[in-house]
């Protein structure tokens, strides 16, 4: 009996060592989308514990994924938090090819283009501003590099939207500089997304935000066209 039992326990303590040595190995199902998983997971960890607060290691555990190959992928935390931002804006970037404008005058498709970059935001950006704010202080450059990548793509993703939106309504886009299609997309983000994104940032609940939002976007709209009828 107390053979079979030091058995029991040596063969316990073998799956357990065994267990442990592949923590961090998915199986071979898994395989296939190794830096999906990755970016996933690191995305949890970075809103969870902030950029400081983040270990390599329990991105690793949350993957699954060893840490040699996270780090054959990134250097470092910094290049995985960019990866993640890239992502996020290539979600943004995206929209330029699913958005489908509703159906009614260019108010109206233009309410519904705002709506949908906001909606997007809300998605993909407003936790990793979170972050990037937090840190501010303590990583300038990541802050710095974050806005500035972001608002850039943004900004070029919005000047072919709404090139096609006034367009289709007969509208054309602002004459003069060469610059002027850019400060119609700048506008049109300062005006119009950047305030409820701002609310977000400032702590009013998602949910309060959308309930408000088609009124306040109407409004502005409505702004947008007539500074844009005045150029």
């Amino acid at each position: 009996m107390a053979r079979t039992q030091a058995k029991v326990k040596r063969s316990d303590a073998a799956r357990t060592v065994a267990l442990r040595g592949r923590v961090g190995r998915p199986p071979k199902a898994l395989a296939g989308n190794i830096e999906e998983r990755i970016l996933d997971a690191a995305r949890e960890v970075f809103l969870e514990r902030g950029f400081d607060g983040t270990s390599i290691d329990e991105i690793a555990e949350r993957a699954p994924a060893s840490k040699p190959t996270i780090y054959a992928r990134y250097a470092g935390k910094p290049a995985l938090f960019a990866a993640i931002v890239e992502r996020s804006i290539g979600e943004l970037v995206s929209l330029r090819s699913s958005y489908t404008p509703p159906v009614g005058t260019v108010q109206e498709q233009l309410v519904g283009l705002a709506m949908a970059i906001v909606d997007r935001a809300f998605k993909e950006s407003i936790g990793l501003l979170r972050v990037t704010i937090g840190e501010a202080y303590r990583f300038p450059d990541l802050s710095c590099q974050f806005h500035e990548v972001s608002r850039k793509r943004t900004v070029q993703v919005v000047e072919v939207l709404l090139a096609d939106t006034l367009g289709s309504a007969g509208l054309p886009a602002r004459r003069g500089p060469s610059k002027a299609p850019e400060a119609s997309a700048e506008i049109f983000i300062d005006l119009i997304v950047l305030p409820l994104l701002m609310r977000a940032l400032m702590g009013m609940k998602e949910r309060t935000i959308r309930k408000e939002m088609p009124g306040f976007v109407r409004e502005r709209v409505k702004i947008f066209l007539a500074l844009h009828a005045k150029a």
